[in-house]
């Protein structure tokens, strides 16, 4: 008879129409051995693709939390950590469904915030087709924002922030700061906000290089990588400036600036925005003439 998952550790996994990738990171899971060593919740939030029937279906031990579609990544990711710390969780894991990490992974995470009280340790990924180039992970706090770290394979690293792919940290923190908060980052920004806060509050972040984590590639419709050339018209960027739940966001960039930097924070949005009306401007040039100021 197998042993039963450890209750005191709960991994988080959001989700919402994207069926394939989310089985197969449960799958993934499954090989790895995760599904037997810890309690698994999805948060479906309202997908309409049979996403929660399959996972109820072939992953009978996992537990699926079902949202109303939105919920998006901070509501899915609070309503997780709730019901974990109701149940009595005393670590939890965010993983997104994209990440396919390795077998020893998730439990270093766990027994590097056991061993350092007071820690929240992320994973290191690497993209998939490119794996010497970082996807996500710890950052470093500079005067020109955060920017990424390029640890070492099998070193840990202190730092400044962490991306939300792959995180465990201690019920503890939300014992100090609440959840992370939907209403101010509905999706994009609800990781970095909740850990600066809880830096703040005097939390440890470290970044975890010792086993890898593949990331599988892909460019979010609601933040686009390649501003200049992205595809639509020319106001698509614009647009997004005024949409909650993009990663362009204005109240996002605003409250994720004054936390973290305060009146400097100031200087900064007024950078970033006034870039992004310069490059809504270009957009109207060619998209020819636009790929060659790339060059």
């Amino acid at each position: 008879m197998s042993a039963l998952p450890d209750q005191t550790i709960t991994l988080i996994i959001p989700v919402h129409n994207r069926k394939p990738l989310t089985l197969a990171c449960l799958e993934h899971l499954r090989r790895n051995g995760n599904l037997e060593q810890f309690q698994v919740l999805v948060v479906d939030d309202g997908s309409t693709d049979g996403t929660g029937a399959a996972i109820c279906s072939e992953y009978p031990e996992v537990e699926v939390l079902k949202g109303d579609g939105n919920l998006w990544w901070t509501g899915a990711i609070a309503q997780g950590m709730k019901y974990a710390c109701e149940q009595g969780a005393e670590y939890l894991i965010w993983l997104n469904d994209d990440c396919q990490p390795a077998p020893e992974t998730i439990p270093a995470l766990v027994q590097f915030c056991r061993e350092h009280p007071g820690a929240i340790a992320g994973a290191q990924g690497v993209e998939r087709d490119q794996p010497e180039q970082v996807a996500f992970g710890g950052k470093v706090k500079t005067w020109k924002g955060f920017r990424f770290l390029q640890v070492p394979p099998g070193q840990v690293q202190e730092c400044d922030l962490l991306s939300g792919n792959l995180v465990c940290l201690p019920c503890a923190v939300v014992e100090a700061i609440g959840y992370p908060d939907p209403h101010i980052t509905p999706h994009y920004g609800g990781d970095s906000l909740f850990l600066i806060r809880a830096k703040k509050a005097g939390f440890r972040l470290f970044v975890d290089a010792r086993y890898p984590v593949l990331n599988s590639p892909g460019e979010p419709k609601l933040y686009p990588t390649r501003w200049l050339t992205a595809e639509g018209e020319p106001l698509r960027i614009l647009k997004m400036v005024f949409v909650p739940q993009s990663g362009l966001s204005w109240r996002v960039w605003w409250q994720l600036n004054w936390e973290a930097y305060s009146v400097w924070g100031i200087f900064m949005f007024v950078k970033k925005f006034s870039s992004i009306l310069l490059i809504t401007l270009l957009r109207y040039l060619p998209l020819d003439l636009r790929k060659k100021m790339l060059t």
